[in-house]
């Protein structure tokens, strides 16, 4: 008993983070796969990267489906990090294994927010505060609860970078490092972006490495935007679905570069608009705007920052996604920063009010902003509003052959997305073996009306015959097909 005493002393903030840590796994463990069970997720995006995922662990290496043919998932994106997922499929070959993973690998942020702020403030009770309000963190839990993205791990992956770094374990940064830019194409330059304070040691051969972090960085990224926005399209007679996010700066990749370097004016009149301003503010307020005491650590997210804020796209400037997932890390890291020096400017004030600030701030973001029981905007219809028939769908679902196309409403897609033919109506609608709907979807493409209105057309198609409806569920199915 004296040594259980002695270790619980010793290592009480350990213990109190990793309770913090297994109470966060439960809880957005719970949900992710609540919002799985009552047809909460979707085609987009948890069945494209369960797609792929599935389609690799079968020998179809990074291939997903758009179109109505099978494509490389690099005609999307470049998140080659589903490859390495891939092998967990041999444990449990189902979407929620990526929900688990995605939960599992963000709470782990929380330990190097911790080792960064005991490192940085030498403070451990500081360093805990800071952990815990990682978990805490509105921007954190969104992304976490909105389907899964391999892009959500480099949160992680970036803090466990920058720990590596200040650390001087330059083999773990390298490791961390690559992690992080096979989760996405732009992260590249921001992993570039770790090779300059680098270049400052004294050390020549921490020079070489900074260099070459930065040289192969942006080769990989300059390599990788040539294929996905320039090659790819080409090669299917398309642009590149993102370049139209920018069409206020131009009508393709260099002239969006060419403006945004040569119009300062222009992205200035972006960036201040009043849904840009508000964004910031959302960023930024969880902790309290502490992070701009140390604006250098912001730097590193400065690429993701002006992806985000001069999009068209407002998904893009809004924290509910996974679009905050490179920018979290450093407002954390800037944040710990800032802490520092306000301490150095007021080292009067007690630790205990710096430490109420930014807990005040933070329960603040979680009622205004948060997903969290409690909350104004709580995500909570995956436990309030289940699908009453979630059952039959699901079983109907299971017994589809996997040699047979799906087309299928965006809420059912990922339920169906282990094949190599899935599409997301209206895709598909007249070519499909099997087509699926589930009416209940108030985010239906192109409406719910209009899905509705294709029911009632299939219904006299004499290529598909209904196979079953029961209320919201509507299957179609080839004639020639058997089920």
């Amino acid at each position: 008993m004296k040594i259980i005493s002695l270790i619980i002393t010793k290592y009480k903030h350990e213990l109190i983070l990793v309770f913090f840590i297994l109470v966060y796994v439960f809880y957005f463990t719970t949900a992710s796969f609540f919002r799985y069970d009552n047809f909460y997720t979707g085609r987009f995006d948890l069945g494209n990267m369960d797609q792929t995922v599935w389609n690799t662990i079968n020998g179809r290496i990074f291939q997903a489906s758009s179109d109505l043919i099978p494509l490389s998932r690099l005609s999307a994106h470049a998140d080659f990090m589903l490859i390495l997922l891939s092998p967990f499929y041999l444990l449990w070959s189902h979407p929620k294994m990526l929900l688990l993973i995605q939960t599992v690998v963000l709470s782990f942020g929380a330990i190097f927010v911790f080792l960064i702020g005991k490192e940085i403030l030498k403070n451990k009770n500081l360093a805990l505060i800071f952990s815990i309000l990682y978990l805490m963190n509105p921007l954190l839990q969104l992304t976490n609860l909105y389907d899964f993205h391999a892009v959500t791990l480099s949160t992680t992956f970036l803090l466990a970078s920058f720990y590596f770094l200040i650390k001087k374990k330059y083999f773990l940064l390298v490791i961390f490092l690559l992690l992080s830019g096979i989760t996405k194409e732009q992260v590249w330059i921001i992993v570039s972006i770790f090779g300059i304070p680098l270049l400052f040691k004294k050390d020549m051969k921490l020079k070489i490495l900074g260099a070459g972090i930065m040289l192969f960085s942006l080769f990989i990224f300059g390599l990788l935007g040539y294929l996905i926005w320039y090659a790819i399209p080409q090669s299917l007679g398309r642009e590149h679905f993102a370049v139209s996010y920018y069409s206020d700066f131009g009508d393709s990749p260099l002239q969006v570069i060419k403006t945004i370097i040569f119009s300062p004016q222009k992205i200035l009149s972006t960036v201040f608009k009043e849904d840009r301003l508000e964004y910031l503010k959302q960023l930024f307020i969880p902790l309290g705007f502490i992070s701009f005491l140390n604006p250098l650590a912001l730097v590193f997210s400065i690429p993701d920052l002006f992806i985000n804020l001069l999009s068209k796209n407002p998904q893009l400037h809004q924290i509910y996604y996974q679009y905050t997932a490179n920018i979290t890390p450093f407002i954390f890291i800037s944040a710990i920063y800032g802490v520092k020096i306000f301490i150095k400017w007021f080292p009067k004030i007690p630790k205990f009010f710096i430490s109420f600030y930014l807990i005040i701030f933070t329960l603040l973001s979680s009622f205004l902003f948060g997903p969290l029981p409690g909350g104004k905007n709580s995500n909570l219809d995956m436990f309030t509003k289940p699908q009453p028939k979630k059952q039959i769908i699901e079983n109907f679902i299971s017994r589809i052959p996997q040699k047979h196309s799906v087309a299928a409403t965006n809420n059912l897609g990922s339920h169906a997305s282990q094949r190599r033919d899935i599409y997301t109506i209206p895709e598909g609608i007249d070519s499909a073996d099997v087509i699926l709907f589930l009416l209940n979807d108030q985010f239906a493409q192109p409406s719910l009306q209009a899905q509705k209105e294709m029911v009632e057309n299939l219904k006299q198609d004499k290529s598909y015959i209904k196979v079953f409806e029961k209320d919201d569920f509507v299957v179609f199915k080839k004639r020639e097909i058997m089920l």
